[in-house]
């Protein structure tokens, strides 16, 4: 019994207080250690912890709205590893059909040669891709997405709802001036690994915030650990215990962002080998929409001031949803979720499906 209470122990998941509130300062000497392939003492990824894994795959969802119709489009950009090299594919579908789980539409276009043009119906919208990563340079820690040297254009309904890579201005400019090109933003990104040990990525959960440094590791079935500019923010021990959890960061000013972690396919696996069983390691971090950190917010300025003044009577406030028609009503568009950051380790590439 004394076993079964100490697995519940404060020991077991460590939360830095420190390391999420306010501003992080990025630890140099754990990014000058990430670089040569080694962790730094005393940084995050320290310990027995192996070398950094390498990226298999990214999926990034972008969200972008049309000038004309106001149509909010989402597309779908997936780069992973082939045989051949790099491959790239394209979906886009409408934002409504997607709510409403009408995902005929989505199906991806693979782009089997790494230059070309293509056209394809997503709904009521006719769809064109331009891209060129034939001489696309690349970061080995990134994987199969190149870093520059490329260009991916989509286009729909006669406006550029997406622009890709460094090339991707000037080839508009060159060769299609006098399309419009409409306003995007990521809205959620998945990245894949192979291999137990660490696996670092970078991220903007805000579009006015910084970039920040993301990590995440394994040390086997005993010790696992989610670090954020350097600085370990949870630490998880007595993993087959605590395989599922989540905690909130403070990032940017105050910014909220949700981390969630799942370890249930990755340590027991090997018990359950079966299909429905995934094998993978799972880490989230998801950015509160406006709307979303504004109610959680008011509410604890709403509790605050009815304690300080409670002696007051209420007045009527006008309810939730007619202040944001009244938003809408003056041109505001929706805010929407926030950005969405998917971690998702493999053991083994043969267990990717």
């Amino acid at each position: 019994m004394k076993d079964l209470v100490s697995c519940f122990s404060e020991h077991a998941v460590r939360i830095s207080d420190v390391a999420c509130s306010g501003y992080a300062a990025v630890n140099a000497a754990a990014v000058a250690a990430a670089t040569a392939g080694r962790p730094a003492e005393g940084a995050a990824g320290g310990g027995s912890a192996a070398a950094a894994a390498a990226m298999s795959g990214v999926a990034t969802v972008y969200r972008s709205r049309l000038s004309a119709s106001g149509k909010d489009l989402l597309v779908d950009v997936t780069w992973s590893r082939s045989p051949d090299g790099p491959a790239l594919s394209v979906a886009v579908h409408d934002a409504g059909a997607a709510s409403r789980r009408h995902r005929d539409a989505a199906a991806p276009r693979h782009l089997h040669r790494r230059k070309g043009s293509g056209t394809f119906t997503a709904g009521s919208c006719v769809v064109g891709v331009f891209w060129d990563y034939a001489s696309a340079r690349y970061d080995g820690a990134r994987g199969p997405e190149p870093v520059s040297g490329y260009y991916v254009a989509v286009v729909a309904d006669a406006e550029f709802v997406l622009l890709l890579g460094d090339m991707s201005r000037s080839y508009v400019e060159r060769l299609h001036g006098g399309i419009p090109v409409a306003a995007s933003r990521m809205a959620r990104r998945r990245e894949r690994f192979v291999g137990c040990g660490r696996w670092s990525t970078r991220a903007r959960f805000s579009e006015s915030g910084a970039e920040h440094e993301i990590g995440v590791g394994l040390d086997g079935d005993a010790e696992a650990w989610v670090a954020v500019d350097g600085r370990k923010v949870v630490q998880l021990r007595r993993l087959r215990w605590n395989f599922r959890g989540s905690h909130t960061l403070f990032l940017d000013g105050g910014a909220p962002v949700d981390i969630t972690w799942d370890l249930h396919g990755w340590l027991f696996q090997a018990i359950d080998p079966s299909a429905a069983s995934s094998s993978s390691a799972v880490f989230t971090f998801h950015a509160r929409g406006a709307s979303e950190t504004k109610l959680w917010t008011d509410d604890g300025a709403a509790l605050t001031s009815g304690e300080q003044e409670n002696d007051k009577p209420l007045s009527p406030a006008p309810a939730r949803a007619q202040q944001q028609q009244n938003k809408e009503a003056v041109g505001t568009p929706p805010s929407g979720q926030g950005f969405c950051l998917l971690i998702q380790g493999f053991r083994s590439s043969s267990k990717i499906t």
